[in-house]
């Protein structure tokens, strides 16, 4: 049976049910202390002698029942599971009066049913069901009253993802607890070893899944623990191996940094034009076109589609560096006879971002800075750059980088150090805006990088 908005409902109305022995256990106590206020008076009147001990004893047995009405509470509490804690807490804060009716109810109005499931480590959905006067955008609209709703060991909780469903029954609310450190600490690279080729691990319970995401974005300025991000991916995929269909993991350097002293990496040529890097470009996109030539066969033969993951591929990555930095040095028109220009890079760069991923293909762009100004990222690779990073992030960044909508019940009041970032990937799970922990590596990292490169390339192909 449903229950109804009242708008008189009394103070206790949808407490916790330790919470209402707590407080019977209170008016009891009230109780037993006038009954021995009371056997004290009588005491001193020999007629009324035999009212003092019942009153006493009664005072007595009363403070056994205020005892064992605590004891109750305590209990309660104790045991009672964290998805039912919750449940209370937000019942009351939409239901109650007291709490300013955050779902604008009338008396007589069906109340909407709450309910919370786990989700993983400090992860909680909690579903409120649409009823009469409770529509889903007035459900939604609540999420402060929520959030505040949340206290004693859940006051870190804050809602971090807001989704109604698709036939507007109800709206799941992710509750995250933001105080829970979810980062790796990786002591022995060997340890980045994925349990599959297409999940790289980004923290204890995120994963990037290869198989629905395409290319990927990592932005954040200076020191913000991005290309140290970058670099934790790239790891797991060294040392999954080459496969033999062409596998490759391509490191473009255009600023001739750190990475462009390792094995196996593209950098400016001598006179500081980037051909070496136009020709590694053309290598990667011919690659996609010999692996999706290989799946096609292979579909033809079964009848039906062949994924690159089913037919025995590894994942190819390039890293391109420093994409603004790299656009800078292709001249605007090419010379005769000649393609070395703007137009050769941004073409085979938008080919690999829309194509590569059906052959297991992926591009990593790394840029300093979100922009849509001239010479940023244009918009058409950002929309199709389906996973997203932004490490320190700012929300002035992050709405170049997502739609104001995916922000809208972000936490953004915590202070961010190198490595933290704002991640996103259309994977069914993680479509809405999280907060990560990029891997802490207390290896040596450019040696190993440099290393498994090594062994990559010299490898034969499994």
């Amino acid at each position: 049976m449903y229950k109804r908005y009242n708008q008189s409902a009394s103070l206790l109305r949808h407490a916790a049910p330790y919470t209402l022995f707590a407080v019977l256990g209170g008016i009891v106590l009230v109780v037993a202390l006038i009954c021995w206020g009371l056997s004290l008076s009588c005491s001193q009147y020999e007629a009324v002698i035999n009212m003092s001990i019942f009153l006493r004893n009664a005072a007595g047995l009363l403070v056994g029942v205020a005892l064992v009405s605590w004891m109750m509470a305590i209990l309660l509490y104790t045991v009672t599971p964290p998805e039912m804690h919750i449940v209370w807490m937000v019942q009351r804060a939409l239901w109650h009066p007291s709490h300013g009716n955050p779902l604008k109810l009338r008396t007589g109005e069906l109340l909407p049913q709450v309910c919370c499931k786990q989700a993983g480590d400090g992860l909680y959905d909690l579903i409120i069901s649409a009823q009469q006067g409770s529509t889903v955008e007035t459900i939604a609209d609540a999420a402060s009253a929520i959030s505040s709703a949340l206290n004693r060991r859940y006051e870190h909780y804050a809602i971090v993802q807001t989704d109604a469903d698709t036939a507007f029954n109800s709206v799941t609310f992710r509750l995250d607890d933001v105080k829970i450190d979810r980062s790796l600490t990786v002591t022995d690279v060997n340890d980045l070893s994925p349990k599959s080729v297409t999940k790289l691990w980004v923290d204890s319970i995120t994963t990037i899944d290869l198989t629905t995401s395409g290319s990927m974005l990592f932005a954040g300025k200076t020191r913000s623990g991005k290309t140290t991000g970058v670099i934790s991916v790239l790891l797991q995929v060294l040392l999954m191996g080459p496969d033999q269909y062409h596998s490759s993991v391509l490191i473009i350097d255009p600023k001739q940094a750190e990475l462009s002293r390792l094995p196996h990496t593209i950098t400016l040529d001598e006179d500081g034009e980037a051909r070496n890097i136009l020709e590694a470009l053309k290598h990667f996109t011919a690659d996609i076109k010999y692996r999706q030539q290989i799946l096609n066969d292979l579909s033809e033969e079964s009848g039906d589609a062949v994924k690159w993951w089913d037919a025995g591929f590894h994942p190819s990555f390039l890293f391109l560096d420093e994409y603004v930095a790299a656009r800078t040095i292709f001249p605007a028109k090419a010379g005769k006879d000649d393609d070395y220009c703007l137009n050769t890079f941004d073409g085979l760069v938008k080919r690999i971002i829309t194509m590569g991923a059906s052959a297991g293909c992926f591009c990593i762009i790394s840029i300093a800075e979100a922009s849509v100004q001239e010479g940023g990222l244009p918009a058409m690779l950002r929309s199709a750059m389906s996973t997203r990073v932004l490490f320190r992030p700012t929300l002035a960044e992050a709405r170049l980088i997502w739609d104001s909508e995916k922000l809208e019940d972000f936490v953004i009041s915590r202070v961010y150090g190198p490595g933290d970032a704002w991640f996103s990937s259309t994977d069914g799970v993680h479509d809405a805006v999280s907060f990560v922990h990029f891997p802490q590596m207390t290896f040596s990292v450019y040696r190993e990088l440099g290393r498994l490169l090594w062994e990559y390339y010299e490898s034969p192909p499994i």
